[in-house]
């Protein structure tokens, strides 16, 4: 079997599996079962958060902000006078 059909046949079950999965978990999610919150907090453990980037970004910024008043801090202290 040519191993490129081969890794196209697992891409494409794979792909319908997790549809299928999707399917049943809305399902259960309409019947508001037990097994669907669950799932749901499980599956949520594994999602990308979507804030994460800019908190990043926000840790970067106040630890650049710091630096610079820890700089100009030592400048005012070296100096005699």
């Amino acid at each position: 079997m040519d191993p490129e059909l081969n890794a196209g046949l697992i891409i494409a079950l794979a792909l319908f599996a997790a549809i299928a999965v999707m399917a049943v978990l809305a399902r259960w999610a309409r019947r508001r079962s037990n097994g669907a919150v669950m799932a749901g907090a499980v599956l949520s453990l594994f999602a990308p958060d979507p804030t994460l980037e800019r908190n990043i970004r926000m840790v970067e910024e106040a630890k650049q902000v710091v630096s610079e008043e820890d700089e100009e801090g030592e400048g005012k202290d070296g100096a005699p006078g």
